[in-house]
């Protein structure tokens, strides 16, 4: 009887160091891009760390516009490039780059980021721009927008570029 304790005992304890040895903590580095870590410093809301990972400083083109009308106007927007600046996560620069000019105006979102308003001069076509817009679709590439009152049929699709 003794025998079989003493047995026992030794069976657990080769298995608790076993087990322990072969536990090992596995380190990894976050990136820019990593998508599962959150802010540790807590200054920043997770819809606050996803706008700037995926929206704020990267470049988009227009790769749909449709206005009031139903009417596709991609054209006249075919060679813009569009980047939202970091003022807050809520507002800042607005740039577009077209044929070869950079216009400066600004952005401003809602809290919950549902909503977006564009403030941009320089060009005719920019008063497209000027309406409160709502997301209606947002992907890690691809945001599509209408407008917030009487969209009718004006849509804006911008594409990461």
């Amino acid at each position: 009887m003794k025998n079989r304790i003493v047995l026992s005992i030794f069976i657990l304890g080769v298995f608790f160091v076993s087990l322990n040895t072969s536990c090992k903590k596995e380190t990894t580095t976050t990136t820019n891009k990593d998508t599962t870590s959150v802010d540790t410093t807590k200054k920043a809301t997770y819809l606050e760390q996803m706008f700037e990972l995926y929206v704020l400083n990267s470049p988009v083109i227009i790769t749909s516009a449709i206005d009031t009308a139903g009417n596709n106007i991609t054209a006249q927007y075919q060679d813009e490039i569009i980047t939202l600046k970091k003022k807050t996560y809520y507002d800042g620069p607005l740039e577009i780059l077209a044929g070869g000019t950079l216009y400066k105006g600004t952005w401003k979102a809602n809290s919950d980021y549902s909503t977006l308003e564009l403030s941009i001069t320089g060009k005719p076509e920019f008063e497209f721009f000027l309406s409160p817009w709502r997301f209606t679709y947002k992907s890690l590439t691809i945001l599509r927008l209408a407008p917030i009152a009487n969209p009718l049929k004006k849509t804006l699709e911008l594409q990461k570029k």
